[in-house]
């Protein structure tokens, strides 16, 4: 690995992909599927355990937790386990999805949840600047890439739990099992120790730039917008849109389907902009809001594609934001990512949980639009940027 600290581009300034990359890049599929799977169950530990909405979004939260634990500090941490700090990352992710599977009641699940979240938080955290250390530039189309294998991955989990809860072993094996076979391919292998670039820590403590401040409300928004899909669409389609609890948990693989198709493309997508990131991001924005609207005006089947429009709007916001963020603070890649996590954290802690709570005050069906809101915000800055 340490031969591939230097830009990795091959003719053209096409990415070279090499071990390195492609194990960063199945560290953040498992990631991936255990975020989508987490929405997945939500709706089963609600029936479970007899509990109201704003408590099982909880779970989440406690994830959320580690999110900003890692935000806060994981810069150092990361600069004493060096380039094994991911295959430490990778072991807590599935470490956690295993004591939350194992039962242990409320209080084991949150815990399972934390220690998931740690886990979640240290590879949102390294990959981003491993990925930057490997390729060079603002990193844009590797984490781009790195964003639809984690997408990818997410499609399976709504439908390998759906299809579990439908015919009998229940949701804790599909929860479990695949994230835990593909890591543990991933750390017997080494695919996934990260050049020393990318969690060296400088000595200088600088101020972040006020660039790097803005991107970060920014992901705020976009996360925000991405996680209440996430773990609310499942419940949606089947309170809301009638489906069983099975199909909606399926038919909910909408939305990450949408979000792979379109970072699959990202790097196209991102040549097209012609270096106006601003306005890729308020498009995209703008048809993640027409995606919502079918969502909530339409019946089932035409819901489910509006939630498909929805993802296709939403997947570029993260990469593409993420990517100006670190870009806007180079002289501090560990600071700047743990950042970054941080923003993640916040997000997912509390706009997920505020539509839960809301739901319990009104509707689901009303407070969907905590969604939507996140969105307009974010356009409306973008749209203020490129005047």
């Amino acid at each position: 690995m340490a031969s591939e600290t230097r830009t990795l581009t091959g003719p053209a300034g096409a990415l070279r992909r090499t071990r390195g990359t492609l194990g960063l890049y199945g560290a953040l599929g498992c990631l991936g599927y255990m975020l989508t799977a987490l929405g997945a169950i939500l709706p089963q530990l609600r029936e479970e355990r007899g509990l109201p909405r704003g408590e099982v979004a909880l779970y989440p939260s406690a994830f959320a937790l580690g999110l900003v634990i890692v935000g806060l500090v994981g810069h150092r941490l990361a600069g004493r386990l060096g380039r094994y700090a991911p295959p430490a990352a990778l072991t807590a992710l599935v470490a956690g999805a295993a004591i939350m599977a194992a039962g242990g009641g409320r209080l084991g699940a949150g815990l399972g949840a934390l220690v998931l979240g740690l886990g979640g938080a240290g590879l949102v955290q390294l990959i981003p600047a491993a990925l930057r250390a490997l390729h060079g530039g603002d990193g844009t189309v590797p984490i781009g890439e790195a964003n639809a294998v984690a997408s990818t991955a997410s499609v399976l989990a709504p439908l390998a739990i759906g299809a579990a809860v439908a015919h009998g072993p229940g949701w804790r094996p599909a929860f479990v099992v695949p994230p835990l076979a593909v890591a543990a391919v991933l750390l017997i292998t080494r695919l996934t120790v990260a050049p020393p670039a990318a969690v060296a820590v400088p000595p200088a403590a600088d101020r972040a730039p006020r660039t790097f401040r803005s991107r970060w409300l920014d992901l705020v928004l976009a996360v925000g917008t991405e996680f209440c899909m996430m773990f609310w669409a499942a419940d949606f389609l089947g309170s809301v849109k009638g489906l069983s609890a099975g199909t909606a948990a399926m038919f909910s693989t909408a939305f990450v389907l949408g979000m792979a198709l379109a970072r699959a493309a990202a790097a196209p997508l991102v040549r097209l902009a012609r270096g106006r990131p601003d306005r890729l991001v308020a498009a995209a924005a703008g048809v993640g809001v027409a995606g919502f609207a079918v969502l909530w005006t339409a019946p089932a089947p035409f819901a489910v594609a509006g939630l498909l429009v929805v993802g296709l709007g939403v997947a570029l916001l993260y990469p593409v934001i993420l990517g100006q963020a670190l870009a806007a603070w180079p002289s501090q890649p560990a600071r700047a990512s743990a950042r970054c996590a941080l923003a993640s954290g916040v997000a997912i802690g509390t706009a997920p949980l505020v539509l839960g709570a809301l739901a319990d005050l009104t509707t689901l069906r009303a407070a969907v639009f905590v969604a939507p809101a996140l969105l307009l915000a974010l356009l409306a800055r973008r749209v203020r940027r490129t005047h």
